[in-house]
């Protein structure tokens, strides 16, 4: 694939005491780098949602900061032009978030050890876009859409549709006992963290689901616990060899999988029960995607289809009981997408 970029800005990263652009930042970053997992994002997301192909011979990128008050960014817009046979495709997503947000997190915290700020002071994060007078290179990496095997859900598994919604561009769909066998383990692990390897793939269907917009959907199929898999509370470790092991099991299946991610659970408490009621639990939200978790992302899945299933509390749901949340990368970072449950 021949790749072209256009960008004009450099882009940093501010922390200040007050919000804007006034006083002196407290600490700046270069973050024009950061802009190379965007394209990334929104070229998967643009294969993922049927508008352009994945074997485009050639994609010129356009980068440009959407102003809240130059040179402040609000947003950073990345269009996506490829050429195909049947003349150009064209593809636009803009991103409120990027990697700088978690680096801002890690300037903060050095901030306030090295006493600049007060341990519960804030500061307030601002991320500017410079001109430069000639083109601005971003680091990009190989740009590759996700394997994609085609064929009716039926061929994988899939049966009866169940609970749920589906994201019009980004449709999942979850094995009914993985659900359930994600909000078990969670309660079995209470505040202890645990987890697993997630199988499943991607499949181009004939037609697009109802209420969807593109052929793609994601099927998660089976979650593969192991002891090597090393949790405590607010923290797990992933073992390299259980990976591998599940890869090799997802082969032995001989369903066309792979080892799409990780579930993981963010602690449960037992005892009380009552932590989709309690706002001063200590333990994570399933809503959150932590930056240990990125880590865990970007490190064994870097790829931007890449999801991640995380059970535990949710602040304000009645059950008493888990929840499971589906993350996935969304305008640059990951979020909580809807889903749909199947049975086999």
């Amino acid at each position: 694939m021949h790749l072209t970029i256009q960008n004009n800005h450099d882009l940093l990263l501010e922390l200040r005491r007050e919000a804007g652009l006034r006083g002196v930042p407290l600490g700046s970053r270069n973050v024009t780098a950061d802009l190379g997992d965007l394209i990334d994002e929104a070229y998967v997301a643009g294969v993922l949602a049927d508008r352009i192909p994945g074997d485009a011979e050639a994609i010129a990128v356009r980068v440009e900061p959407v102003w809240s008050e130059e040179p402040a960014v609000e947003k950073i817009r990345v269009e996506l032009t490829a050429e195909t046979r049947d003349g150009p495709r064209m593809f636009v997503r803009a991103f409120s978030a990027g990697r700088w947000l978690r680096t801002a997190q890690l300037m903060l915290i050095g901030l306030r050890e090295e006493g600049t700020l007060e341990q519960d002071e804030p500061a307030h994060r601002t991320l500017v876009a410079l001109r430069n007078g000639q083109a601005v290179d971003i680091p990009v990496p190989p740009l590759q859409a996700p394997p994609i095997v085609e064929g009716p859900l039926e061929q994988f598994g899939v049966r009866d549709l169940e609970d749920g919604e589906l994201v019009p561009d980004r449709p999942v769909l979850v094995n009914r006992r993985l659900a359930d066998d994600a909000i078990a383990a969670c309660l079995a692990a209470g505040a202890r963290e645990t987890g697993g390897a997630v199988l499943g793939t991607h499949v181009r269907l004939p037609a697009p689901l109802p209420g969807t917009e593109t052929r793609f959907v994601t099927v998660l199929t089976t979650c593969l616990e192991d002891r090597r898999h090393e949790g405590q509370p607010m923290e797990w470790k992933i073992s390299p060899e259980a990976l591998a092991e599940a890869a090799r099991i997802a082969e032995l299946r001989g369903h066309g999988e792979l080892v799409l991610t990780v579930m993981h659970t963010h602690g449960w408490s037992s005892e009380c029960g009552n932590c989709n009621q309690n706002e001063n639990c200590p333990l994570a939200e399933c809503t959150l995607v932590s930056h240990k978790d990125y880590q865990v992302l970007e490190s064994l899945f870097p790829g931007k289809a890449t999801l991640m299933p995380i059970a535990g509390r949710k602040l304000g749901v009645a059950e008493k009981r888990p929840v499971l949340e589906i993350h996935a990368w969304r305008g640059g970072q990951m979020r909580p997408i809807r889903w749909r449950t199947y049975r086999e």
